[in-house]
């Protein structure tokens, strides 16, 4: 079972942005209710600690699969009432009715999550050293020549998925030994010829800008937005167009922001989720300080209009249901535990 335990603050267990000191000040300014947030960069991870009492959290942001698909079924996700409900599906952005039934449970009866942040989620290139026409076209294939100067953003969770695009089989499925074999070769190549591997992704879209690396692995507008807001446009998040996932090689997450059950704030931590879906907050989240990113709300005409052009540039606003097409949804890695040991060895390797 999932367990909370008593705490003066409401707090949040979140992907960046929503830990943003600013936010939270005016979370606090808003509602009078004192957050604290610890931020992820695994969901897997995240969701383990919740699932095994050794973290406690009262609100949790985390992508799509794992709310309906492992913290729901195992009791840890509080249905959302039907006026936060109704806000949350208020004015959706259209671009992201693919995810609406993500915020469902897995009957479809109770909204246990809503949806903010959203978009592709793959490579990020200069392209001024790798056309976006090249990278669309090789995707992760790109990381297999030899001369390729690159790195790895270690987001652990979309490493998988990529690793194994990359080896030529859906990570959605069980795998087999050669599947796997595959993968821990494809691991240790990837690992063994970066040129930097980090978790932070200013570190990688510095490495990019100083001419260090040409291309980084995992990224997306989520990560490589900052630079793009700095001027830097000629660094892109790319989708690659195909692979062995249906015939596509690309992944598309959407954040779901809950209320677990067992909290003792129950009230505060649905004023939080109310807070965010407010327009001015939609929008502050859309611009956090360290990561752009499109938002659902979008949908709403406040919220779109408080988009400039160039904001809308940094976010890559005109490719983004392309760019969506050709992504499937971030899911659940039937053998995670398996290939992320193999993930594990292929890191600590090249250290």
């Amino acid at each position: 079972t999932c367990q909370a335990k008593t705490s003066m603050s409401l707090r949040i267990r979140c992907w960046e942005g929503y830990d943003a000191a600013p936010y939270l000040r005016s979370f606090t300014a808003a509602t009078g209710i004192n957050a604290t947030a610890e931020t992820l960069i695994s969901d897997a991870s995240a969701a383990s600690a919740l699932l095994n009492a050794t973290d406690r959290c009262d609100v949790i942001n985390i992508n799509n699969a794992y709310v309906q698909k492992v913290l729901d079924p195992a009791g840890c996700i509080a249905p959302l009432g039907e006026a936060l409900t109704q806000l949350a599906n208020h004015q959706l952005l259209a671009a992201f009715e693919r995810f609406r039934p993500w915020m469902l449970s897995a009957d479809g009866k109770s909204c246990i999550g809503v949806g903010q942040r959203f978009g592709a989620f793959n490579l990020v290139v200069n392209s001024r050293r790798v056309s976006r026409t090249l990278a669309e076209d090789e995707g992760f294939a790109l990381a297999a020549d030899p001369s390729a100067r690159y790195g790895v953003l270690c987001y652990d969770d979309f490493n998988i998925f990529h690793i194994a695009i990359a080896a030529g089989f859906d990570p959605f499925q069980s795998t087999n030994e050669r599947q796997r074999a595959a993968f821990s070769r494809t691991a240790r190549n990837w690992f063994s010829n970066a040129r930097l591997v980090s978790d932070d992704h200013f570190v990688l879209n510095r490495a990019l800008l100083a001419g260090e690396i040409d291309f980084y692995l995992s990224g997306g507008v989520y990560t490589v937005s900052p630079a793009r807001r700095d001027g830097h446009d000629h660094l892109i998040a790319i989708t690659p167009r195909s692979g062995p996932v249906a015939g596509r090689g690309a992944i598309a997450f959407a954040e779901m922001t809950s209320v677990t059950a067992n909290t003792r704030h129950p009230d505060k931590a649905r004023a939080f989720v109310q807070h965010m879906l407010q327009p001015d907050n939609a929008v502050r989240i859309a611009f956090a300080e360290t990561t752009c990113n499109p938002v659902a709300q979008m949908g709403n005409p406040d919220v779109l209009s408080a988009f400039s052009a160039d904001d809308l540039a940094v976010i890559q606003w005109d490719t983004l249901a392309e760019d969506l097409s050709y992504c499937v949804d971030y899911d659940i890695v039937p053998d995670h535990g398996v290939l992320h040991g193999l993930l594990i060895e292929a890191m600590t390797a090249n250290l």
